[in-house]
């Protein structure tokens, strides 16, 4: 793989130190027993030699590219808890595993984590910089580890200063090219019209809000498959435009609706083959949706995403087309850039990410299948203030291992949710609305 960072995973990485915010991936897995510590570890020394043996050296010029070097760093120490702990305390604890260290260009950029509870099971956590990988590159380099399988990835070590500052050079140079033709994107998109909103931001929180950082609230549930599918039958729909009408009901639930409509941002996978070893290699198609659209039966739901999710694929991203001038903005300037890239916050969107059929083995880190397995993609603990700036944060991930279709539902809605307990009814409702019920990762 080349060496030099893509330009999207160079403006992850930016955003994280510009603005503090530093996404992960978080793998999950419930055994109710004790695991088989020999085959955990010999799972992480293989994770640890694999794609996500990798960190990030920043550019040394400026205006430079980023590179990808190896790591060479010894496995992770297994962090693991001694006494026991109640179940009550499992979404605690699993929180308190994505809040651990993580450093994508010194290291460590994951984590691995095990605890016991007092009902006998003990969970696994798996904690990976976003700026390191994708969900679908982790769970790739884990089914691979639990395997026994280790892909090195051929990264260079990091370089001596003159050797370093010469292959930036002429990287800039090869980049030039790319480098005009977006200004120039820019300046047609900054000449665009650009969309109204009748929703006012809302007011900045006050002094005591400041100081107040929290948790994501956060729901785990798993569907029989079977049911799921018959149910999408059932409503002339498939697994993935079932999600969607879940999700736009996620987004009528917590009020995330704008002029009559909800928008789901819908992740769509870029990777070339399994071999594809980018950091993060997705697009993203916004879909606007009448609030209504999940009642009734769902054909036109589905035509709907077919049409948006080709045209996505096919044609060329418009975010995409200016990425190559990430290297030249301000990493104070950084933050603001990055949340008007994500695309229109006032349209209150939420994102929807079906991740399909997990890889093989991701259920058997320890060699035999675990009783429960979830995942999430998921921010740090965040201030409040900066949620009510963003107006909110909404998420349902989804991704299919044999019997069962996994969904987290992920939520931050001011004045309206606010706590997992309250994550959790609404999840349950919400499947009980299409006929449909699930298990909690800690049922």
């Amino acid at each position: 793989m080349s060496a030099f960072l893509p330009f999207a995973d160079q403006g992850m990485y930016l955003a994280h130190v510009a603005g503090g915010q530093h996404a992960v991936i978080q793998l999950l897995w419930r055994y109710l027993r004790p695991v088989d510590h020999a085959a955990l570890m010999r799972f992480r020394d293989t994770l640890a030699q694999g794609p996500l043996s990798r960190l990030i050296r920043p550019a040394r010029l400026p205006f430079g590219r980023h590179q990808w070097v190896a790591a060479h760093m010894q496995p992770p120490p297994l962090d693991a808890g001694v006494a026991p702990l109640a179940p009550s305390e499992l979404q605690a604890w699993a929180d308190a595993q994505v809040d651990l260290p993580l450093d994508p260009t010194h290291g460590p950029p994951w984590t691995l984590s095990l605890q016991p509870f007092a009902d006998g099971s003990t969970v696994v956590s798996l904690v990976v910089s976003h700026c390191i990988a994708d969900g679908m590159a982790t769970a790739l380099a884990v089914s691979e580890a639990a395997r026994g399988h280790c892909r090195t990835l051929g990264l260079p070590v990091a370089q001596a200063s003159a050797a370093g500052m010469a292959s930036e050079m002429w990287r800039c140079l090869g980049d030039a090219p790319a480098t005009l033709k977006a200004l120039a994107g820019l300046v047609r998109m900054a000449r665009a019209p650009r969309p109204r909103h009748d929703r006012a931001a809302p007011a900045a929180a006050g002094k005591a809000a400041d100081d107040r950082t929290v948790d994501f609230p956060t729901a785990f549930l798993r569907v029989s498959l079977a049911d799921w599918d018959a149910r999408a039958r059932s409503l002339g729909a498939n697994r993935f435009t079932l999600l969607a009408a879940l999700t736009a009901s996620f987004a009528v639930a917590l009020g995330r609706v704008q002029n009559d409509e909800v928008t789901l941002l819908v992740p769509v996978n870029q990777r070339e083959g399994l071999s594809d070893d980018g950091g993060n290699r997705v697009s993203l198609a916004t879909v606007k949706l009448e609030r209504t659209v999940a009642t009734g039966r769902l054909h036109a739901l589905q035509r709907r995403l077919q049409t948006e999710l080709v045209r996505t694929r096919r044609e060329p991203d418009p975010l995409a087309a200016v990425l190559p001038l990430v290297p030249f903005v301000p990493p104070r300037a950084f933050a603001a850039t990055s949340r008007l890239a994500l695309g229109a916050l006032a349209d209150l969107p939420v994102t929807c990410s079906h991740m399909g059929d997990l890889p093989k083995d991701i259920t058997r880190i320890d060699g035999s299948e675990a009783d429960r397995f979830c995942f999430r993609g998921i921010d740090r603990q965040a201030a409040v203030t900066t949620l009510e700036q963003r107006q909110g944060v909404a998420t349902l991930l989804a991704g299919v291992i044999p019997g069962d279709m996994l969904l987290n539902f992920v939520a931050y809605q001011p004045g309206v949710l606010t706590q997992s307990h309250d994550l959790r009814h609404m999840a349950r409702g919400l499947l009980a609305d299409v006929g449909l019920t699930g298990a909690f990762f800690d049922d």
